[in-house]
């Protein structure tokens, strides 16, 4: 058994720096479209801001990935697509800024529970500290998130 160090990783360790490139990307083209579909600019910031993190995250993992020489896979899923479908039509249909806001919490959630599941897959890995340095970024952005849906409904 060789040392796992960041320029060899394991199958494994690769498996979850891909599926966390995946969601990465989801939530990123998510924040994205949500920032289309917001009539509120400061809340377009936010979101475009959010889509900006993730995609620090994305270089990041996907430069572990070339380091391994794997190609990493930036698709996105086809659930998070028919997601963004859904938030066009609803925003085509009128829905505010308080939908977007639960749009943008349900991805948070969503991101944070698959960064979650990874570091107790996979707690002692070469690339833990990449991983749980992502992790606190997802929490925070998902506390930013849920403040400002839940100010945006008391001021309503």
């Amino acid at each position: 058994m060789s040392l796992e160090t960041k320029t060899k990783l394991t199958a494994e360790t690769l498996t979850i720096v891909q599926e966390l490139i995946k969601i990465n990307v989801d939530t990123r083209e998510t924040y994205l479209e949500l920032a289309d579909a917001t009539a509120n600019a400061s809340v377009a910031i936010m979101f475009r801001e959010l889509a900006g993190e993730r995609n620090r995250n994305l270089a990041e993992l996907e430069s572990l990935m070339n380091q391994n020489r794997e190609k990493p896979d930036d698709s996105t899923s086809v659930a998070a697509t028919y997601h963004r479908i859904l938030i066009g039509l609803r925003s085509a249909l009128g829905a505010g800024t308080a939908t977007m806001l639960s749009e943008a919490e349900s991805v948070e959630e969503k991101i944070q529970q698959k960064y979650e599941e990874v570091l107790k897959r996979e707690p002692g890995s070469a690339v833990s500290d990449i991983l749980h340095r992502q992790y606190g970024g997802v929490r925070a952005a998902h506390d930013r998130v849920r403040a400002i849906r839940d100010a945006h409904r008391r001021a309503s």
